[in-house]
């Protein structure tokens, strides 16, 4: 079964992904929810103007630019807006950062995560892979030691607390090994 194309040979998704693109390239900067997006692009607030987004963050990033994950908003005026920005190649301010730390401190959470599965698998008689499994929590052990040293960039960076957690969380793993 083929897709409808439209006269230009493009399917609606591809024409959506199109104008929402388009339309936050021209809005660079500014915060903007589901809302708003569908109210400049024309598309109604819902699963499909969703993908649409979803497809937009992956293009934006192969193009060099940055669609934010949503966040509730920084503006009073908007509390409890869930909003996102998109970013231009080489921009960026405290709000990037904000993104950027929010990102950072959940893929760490899914390393130790993945550390913490992989591990157990390792360690599991009945696993069907143990071999496979020791290798992948040997490379979550040494990303997890290898970002524990950020501890030296600044407290801006990392917060101490956090970093003292994996740092103990490290020294026992260490202990345990040794």
């Amino acid at each position: 079964m083929s897709r409808r194309r439209d006269e230009m040979g493009w399917t609606r998704a591809e024409t959506d992904v199109a104008e929402v693109m388009i339309w936050l390239r021209s809005n660079h900067g500014r915060e903007l929810s589901y809302a708003d997006i569908a109210a400049g692009v024309g598309i109604k607030d819902g699963a499909r103007l969703r993908r649409a987004v979803k497809v937009v963050r992956v293009v934006a990033a192969n193009r060099g630019d940055r669609l934010e994950r949503f966040m509730p908003s920084a503006d009073p005026a908007r509390r409890r807006v869930w909003v996102t920005r998109y970013m231009r190649s080489g921009h960026g301010d405290e709000f990037c950062a904000r993104d950027a730390m929010s990102a950072a401190r959940a893929a760490m959470t899914s390393v130790k995560d993945m550390h913490r599965a992989t591990t157990f698998e390792a360690g599991n008689p009945h696993s069907i892979a143990r071999q496979e499994f020791a290798t992948m929590a040997q490379a979550a052990d040494e990303c997890i030691t290898r970002v524990s040293g950020l501890d030296k960039v600044g407290s801006q960076v990392v917060r101490t607390e956090n970093t003292s957690l994996l740092m103990q969380m490290i020294a026992d793993l260490e202990a345990r090994l040794t």
